[in-house]
C-alpha cells in the first residue's frame, strides 16, 4: 500500500487500486467487510499494540492460518443479526432439530429426521443447537423488554461501513458503527459478565474507546457530521441476562483517539521499514504486587 502525505492529489487513487474507495458502504456483508485487508481497523491496530510482529502475522503473512471464529464470535455474531438485520437471519442461520434415536422415534419419523438434518447440513448455512436458538430467543426478549435500549436501536442506520483516509499517516481506515444517529453511535456487545468493573477492563484490552474514537472520526470525515456520544448496550449470554448501558466519557474516547492515532503513525513507520519487531530483548524484575 503507498503512504501518502494527507495533501496527496493520489488520495483517491489509492483507495481505487484496491477495491475500496472512500466512502460509506451499506451494503457491505460483515465478511466483506472484515475481508477487506488493505484498509485498518480497531481490531488490527489492537493487534499492533500487542507487537508489530502480532500485526504482521495475523494481516501480512501469507501463510498465516486461517482464523477461525470462536463460538462466542458466533454467537455475539447471531445476536447482532437477529436484533439488528432480523430479515437476514434465516438466511444465513439454520436451527439443528433435537437429536433423535430411530429406537424411540421409529423408522418413519427417524427417515424424516434424517431428511430434515442432512437438508440443513447442506444449506451452507450457520447452524444452531435448539439450545442456542432458546438462547437467542430469550436475550431479544429481554433486550425488548428495555425501553432505554430500544429508543437506541429504533430508526438507525445499521452496519454501515466506514472508508476514509487519516488525514495524519495517509493509512486507509475503517469502521462499522452496529447503530448510528444523527447525534450517537452505538454498539451492541454480548459478554460474560456486564458489570461496569467488568466492562472498564474489555473496554481497556478490547479498545472499545479506540473503536469510539475511529467510528466518531469516520462519520465526521466522511459525513461532517461531529458526533459526541459513543453508547455501548451490553448484554450477558447467561441467565438472567443481565443488561447495561455504557456513555463512554470524553476523556476515554480522547484517550482513545490519541491512541489510535499513534499507533497509526507507528503502523506506517512499521511498514516503510519492513520492521516487524515483536516483545524483544529487555531487562525485567518483578512486578509491583510482588514486592
Amino acid at each position: 500500500m503507498t503512504e501518502l502525505s494527507p495533501n496527496s492529489k493520489n488520495k483517491i487513487q489509492l483507495t481505487a487500486d484496491i477495491g475500496i474507495q472512500e466512502g460509506v458502504y451499506t451494503d457491505l456483508s460483515n465478511e466483506e467487510y472484515h475481508g477487506h485487508k488493505e484498509s485498518i481497523s480497531r481490531s488490527a491496530l489492537m493487534d499492533f499494540s500487542i507487537s508489530p510482529y502480532t500485526y504482521w502475522a495475523n494481516h501480512i503473512n501469507p501463510n498465516r492460518p486461517i482464523k477461525e471464529k470462536t463460538p462466542q464470535m458466533e454467537f455475539g455474531s447471531a445476536f447482532h443479526t437477529i436484533i439488528l438485520e432480523p430479515k437476514k437471519f434465516n438466511e444465513i442461520y439454520a436451527v439443528m432439530p433435537p437429536k433423535v434415536l430411530l429406537k424411540d422415534v421409529g423408522r418413519e419419523l427417524y427417515d424424516s429426521y434424517k431428511l430434515i438434518t442432512q437438508a440443513i447440513e447442506a444449506s451452507n448455512k450457520i447452524i444452531l443447537s435448539p439450545g442456542e436458538m432458546d438462547v437467542l430467543l430469550d436475550m431479544k426478549i429481554r433486550l425488548n423488554s428495555n425501553k432505554e435500549a430500544m429508543a437506541l436501536i429504533e430508526g438507525a442506520r445499521i452496519e454501515n461501513s466506514f472508508f476514509w483516509q487519516d488525514e495524519h499517516s495517509g493509512l486507509l481506515l475503517k469502521a462499522r458503527p452496529d447503530i448510528l444517529h444523527e447525534n450517537m453511535i452505538v454498539d451492541l456487545k454480548t459478554c460474560s459478565d456486564a458489570c461496569p468493573r467488568a466492562f472498564q477492563s474489555a473496554m481497556v484490552l478490547g479498545g472499545y474507546h479506540l473503536q469510539g474514537a475511529m467510528m466518531r472520526d469516520g462519520v465526521e470525515a466522511l459525513e461532517g457530521n461531529r458526533i459526541n456520544k459513543v453508547i455501548n448496550i451490553c448484554i450477558e449470554t447467561k441467565y438472567p441476562h443481565n443488561m447495561a448501558i455504557y456513555i463512554i466519557d470524553e476523556f476515554a474516547i480522547h484517550e482513545g483517539h490519541m491512541k489510535y492515532k499513534q499507533l497509526c503513525l507507528d503502523l506506517k513507520a512499521a511498514r516503510k521499514e519492513n520492521n516487524w519487531q515483536d516483545y524483544g530483548v529487555m531487562t525485567i524484575g518483578l512486578p509491583k504486587w510482588a514486592t
